[in-house]
């Protein structure tokens, strides 16, 4: 049975997108009205700078079209540049956060595979979702409210911060159909739960319940369902009232940590003071602490 679909994630918004995405101010969409393809990825920003990106496919469990993952690669782009965005939330509808990339509409195969063909896919399409993730320079925080599988788990493990409802469950879902993990997932496990903790994972391909995922460091907080979009909502709100930039580079330094050795990171750390220091933000911090007041941070 497909799930029932259920309302957007997130608060009202109070612009919409470049993209053209309608916004939830009273625009709901009809019942036999047919869907168009920006409806599968919502997208509002709201007035506390916090952009909303929600999957949009329900009945297929928010399974990723190459659609769907363009259009995301694209908003995370716009968030980094966009100053008026301060934190990222990434979400679903439904029962399914994202149940991995859908492939029952991938275009039949026209010519002969050759030698590349496969690589050239994976690094153009899971690895450069991924890595939009990891490289946005707004704090994005995943949501997931359901079922996490395959390029739609580690798309949650990418994000700096990860909420869970506690019906959530988390699938190392290749090793089943005699895959090889893809979307950095072997890039990412290992760092968050050690070599052989990921390697039971991704060996098994059991479901991991996110009590269990958060016990093992995989998520950050596991909520009840319902109140997953209040907890979201709170720590995007925080996070987009901070240092913006600082986050930024924060992010960079950790998330370059464990790839190079003490003399890398030690100069990363003392450029990144270099360049923040020319912050207003900096320069705010400072001065709210001698004069013992709240930084009112402006993200600049």
């Amino acid at each position: 049975m497909s799930p029932e679909p259920v309302s957007g994630v997130g608060p009202e918004p109070v612009r919409r997108d470049a993209a053209g995405a309608r916004s939830a101010e009273g625009e709901e969409r009809g019942e036999g009205e047919e869907r168009s393809k920006d409806d599968t990825v919502l997208h509002s920003t709201t007035a506390s700078g916090v952009s909303w990106i929600t999957l949009n496919r329900p009945e297929a469990m928010n399974a990723l079209t190459p659609e769907q993952r363009e259009r995301i690669i694209a908003l995370l782009a716009d968030a980094s540049a966009d100053p008026a965005v301060r934190a990222v939330v990434l979400t679903g509808t439904g029962r399914g956060f994202c149940a991995g990339a859908d492939l029952r509409d991938a275009p039949d195969r026209v010519r002969e595979r050759l030698p590349g063909d496969v690589a050239r896919t994976v690094r153009l399409g899971a690895q450069r979702l991924v890595a939009a993730v990891l490289d946005c320079e707004k704090p994005v925080i995943a949501a997931v409210n359901g079922t996490a599988a395959g390029i739609g788990a580690h798309l949650a493990f990418a994000c700096d911060l990860v909420l869970a409802a506690d019906t959530a469950r988390f699938i190392e879902v290749f090793v089943r159909r005699g895959l090889v993990p893809d979307g950095g997932g072997a890039y990412l496990l290992p760092r968050l739960v050690g070599p052989q903790r990921a390697k039971e994972l991704m060996f098994f391909g059991d479901a991991l319940s996110a009590a269990d995922a958060e016990r093992l460091g995989l998520v950050n907080r596991t909520v009840e369902a319902g109140e997953l979009e209040a907890v979201a909502t709170a720590w995007a709100e925080r996070l987009a009232a901070g240092p913006t930039r600082a986050l930024a580079l924060t992010k960079q330094l950790v998330n370059d940590a464990l790839t190079g050795d003490r003399a890398t990171a030690f100069a990363a750390e003392a450029a990144a003071q270099e360049i923040n220091m020319t912050t207003r933000d900096a320069t705010e911090g400072v001065v709210s602490f001698t004069e013992r007041r709240t930084p009112d941070f402006q993200g600049r």
